[in-house]
């Protein structure tokens, strides 16, 4: 298990939250890492490794609850993983 720090609003504080060990990437075996991409309406987490390889997860809307970018950043997580 590894952990990932995301923000929590309704807290108004960063939260420590464990997910599934990232995998090497599948292209360079490099190890990834977890951005948080947002724009106006939505935010969502990405696995991304430097050679370029990416794995978005679900959008979800700007400012939702905790567990909802929670289950974001499992489905970026798990998406990853699975197509390596």
């Amino acid at each position: 298990m590894e952990t990932t720090r995301i923000w929590d609003s309704h807290n108004n504080r960063h939260a420590t939250v464990e997910h599934e060990t990232l995998r090497p990437c599948p292209f360079c075996g490099g190890m990834p890492r977890i951005d948080d991409d947002m724009d106006d309406t939505t935010e969502r987490y990405t696995v991304r490794c430097d050679c370029g390889g990416s794995m978005p997860g679900w959008y979800v809307p700007f400012d939702p609850s905790f567990q909802a970018r929670v289950t974001c950043l499992h489905s970026a997580v798990e998406r990853w993983n699975r197509r390596g």
